[in-house]
């Protein structure tokens, strides 16, 4: 076990001067709160092409989602993207509560480093993208449409309604637990219960009383009473600048199928009439998981420490083959013409 500890060690220190090469600590602020995170500068010489903004999905995450984000974005910089993340709300040095945000304040944060990115950084809007993943699909469109500063935008593993991938994950997870139809319908007409009672917005202490002490702390709860009739449906009708859609065809965590048939369906309306290009951009990688890791070696819903030194030892490894090269080639060919 100490050697197991001290290897762990060894490697997350090796990982952290790896990734951070050419990385600049950076501070904005966001309303009364103060955000920290990372510029960092693309690899190849001269001026980047743009900037990606990463916008964080679900939990208290760091500026480099726990050593995830690397391997995304390290490609991305040698072929001449830079890159700011930061981290959530009360994580690292950045003040406030995630858990006390809406979408709505996610939004505004996620422009408010936009604006900060420009800024510093001399980004025009067409250089500037945003990549989302998971709940951060009931953010990233919608700042999309909302400001003129964001040029295109690529989802990872987005959902379109917080509900329905709620029923669909709880489905899964008990599919993966060996449950009976039967226990299933069981445990899918509670969750429906349990919605109903959210959706009245409920005190914490009714809650309390309905579930004993196996529930939501009270943090937890607000959010999820505050976010959970989030639906991205009309934000993706609105859609005007280019946007790249993937999901993982082994997701355990949303209806990756089933949005993809949805959003395939739904690209025909959506086209730049002055190029007849499509402007959304639709794909299901095979292989992949929730988050377009390799699902044979990532094959649960929840991300355990296994997981963790695996996606480590692995690196860029660890990623489906079709996710970078993906996204750098929609990268090449459509947001370098939106110029």
């Amino acid at each position: 076990m100490r050697i197991l500890k001290q290897s762990c060690v060894f490697l997350l220190v090796f990982c952290a001067v790896f990734h951070n090469t050419y990385a600049e600590e950076i501070r904005f602020k966001n309303g009364e709160n103060t955000l920290s995170g990372h510029y960092l500068e693309n690899l190849n010489e001269g001026t980047a092409k743009g900037v990606l903004l990463f916008v964080h999905g679900d939990s208290a995450l760091p500026y480099d989602a726990e050593g995830y984000y690397p391997l995304v974005w390290n490609r991305l910089r040698e072929h001449g993207y830079a890159v700011l993340s930061w981290d959530k709300m009360g994580v690292g040095d950045s003040s406030g509560n995630w858990l006390n945000q809406s979408m709505l304040d996610r939004q505004q944060e996620t422009l408010s480093a936009v604006e900060f990115v420009q800024k510093t950084y001399g980004f025009t809007a067409h250089q500037t993208g945003l990549i989302g993943f998971s709940q951060a699909g009931w953010v990233v469109p919608a700042v999309a449409n909302a400001s003129d500063k964001v040029g295109f935008i690529i989802g990872v593993g987005f959902a379109t309604n917080w509900i329905d991938q709620g029923r669909y994950y709880t489905n899964i997870r008990l599919s993966e637990s060996g449950a009976s139809e039967e226990q299933k319908q069981t445990a899918l007409i509670t969750y429906q219960n349990e919605i109903d009672f959210l959706l009245s917005s409920p005190a914490y202490e009714s809650y309390q009383e309905r579930v004993g002490d196996g529930g939501m702390p009270e943090d937890r709860f607000a959010f999820v009473v505050k976010n959970m009739r989030s639906d991205s449906t009309d934000d993706y009708k609105k859609l005007s600048k280019p946007a790249l859609f993937l999901w993982g065809e082994d997701d355990l965590n949303v209806d990756a199928k089933m949005e993809f048939s949805l959003w395939s369906e739904n690209t025909k309306y959506h086209l730049n009439h002055s190029n007849n290009r499509q402007i959304i951009t639709t794909k299901l990688i095979q292989g992949a998981n929730h988050g377009l890791l390799k699902s044979a070696t990532f094959d649960t819903q929840q991300f355990g420490f296994m997981n963790w030194l695996a996606m480590l030892w692995l690196e860029e490894e660890a990623l489906s083959p079709e996710f970078l090269s993906t996204v750098l080639d929609w990268l090449n060919q459509t947001v370098n013409l939106e110029k």
